[in-house]
């Protein structure tokens, strides 16, 4: 986790991390993989917005049929969130990793696990619960994050989706490594997530879980860090000067009832 609204920005996830290649955004906003990095690992991103009448029709769904199936595939972990205290209220945001594209010729997980005739009742049970759905796919920028690797998925994730002007991927990235990542870690950051959108969406979300409301009543990173306010509006003009708009900031919690297992650790490149 772009302000990500939940109907515009893609979202990120909580404490665990993908591994991924380094990447720049192109001026149609797509993440590029150099050729020797090893393949990168994906998530799946979709967004939906509920009917209120349908929440737990939808949550009885994904508990009992969604996450078995995912099981059965064998996917190694499926996160659910939902929004906060402020925000696009019954909102919900599942993410799943990504082995390759080919694995979207295939039919549907629920299909796959549990046959044709299993799915179409699923389907025709999740159609009426859901108002609106937008689905990313997304990448982690190994190179700009912080990753601290935690087992346990954050309570909470702030969330913020930007869109990089043309041509200024490689100003934006070098901005967050050289600027803000040595500040954030000096603040005491330990998980601080960026990723690329390939397809669906925003060029780009950056994602730092948090344990609890109350850290949102601490000062700005920046100024725990000790940087004065006159640096501060230097190293913020320095990224503005990337960005094609401005960055949207919400906050999702995590649901771990409807959720299982964590990432794994990244691996190291060749």
């Amino acid at each position: 986790m772009p302000s990500m609204t939940t109907r515009r920005g893609p979202f990120g996830y909580a404490l665990a991390a993908l591994v991924a290649g380094a990447f720049v955004w192109t001026a149609a906003g797509h993440a590029q993989v150099p050729a020797q990095a090893p393949p990168p690992q994906r998530q799946l991103v979709a967004i939906v917005q509920l009917n209120p009448e349908l929440v737990l029709t939808w949550e009885d769904l994904i508990k009992n049929q969604a996450m078995p199936a995912a099981k059965k595939n064998g996917t190694p972990w499926r996160h659910v969130y939902a929004n906060g205290v402020a925000g696009t209220g019954f909102t919900r945001v599942t993410i799943t990793p990504i082995t390759n594209y080919a694995q979207f010729d295939q039919p549907g997980g629920v299909q796959r696990a549990f046959g044709a005739d299993v799915a179409t009742k699923y389907n025709a049970r999740l159609a009426p619960t859901i108002h609106s759905q937008q689905t990313y796919i997304q990448t982690l920028n190994l190179q700009s994050s912080i990753m601290g690797n935690s087992t346990t998925p954050a309570p909470f994730v702030v969330v913020q989706s930007f869109r990089v002007l043309p041509g200024k991927g490689g100003d934006f990235q070098a901005s967050l490594r050289e600027d803000f990542l040595p500040l954030y870690r000096k603040a005491g950051v330990r998980d601080f997530l960026v990723f690329g959108t390939n397809f669906g969406g925003v060029d780009g979300v950056m994602a730092r879980p948090i344990a609890k409301y109350a850290e949102l009543d601490q000062p700005g990173l920046l100024q725990r860090a000790g940087v004065s306010e006159e640096a501060q509006t230097k190293i913020n003009a320095r990224r503005n000067a990337t960005l094609a708009g401005p960055i949207e900031t919400n906050i999702y919690r995590f649901i771990p009832e409807l959720s299982y297992g964590v990432p794994a650790p990244p691996r190291a490149t060749n």
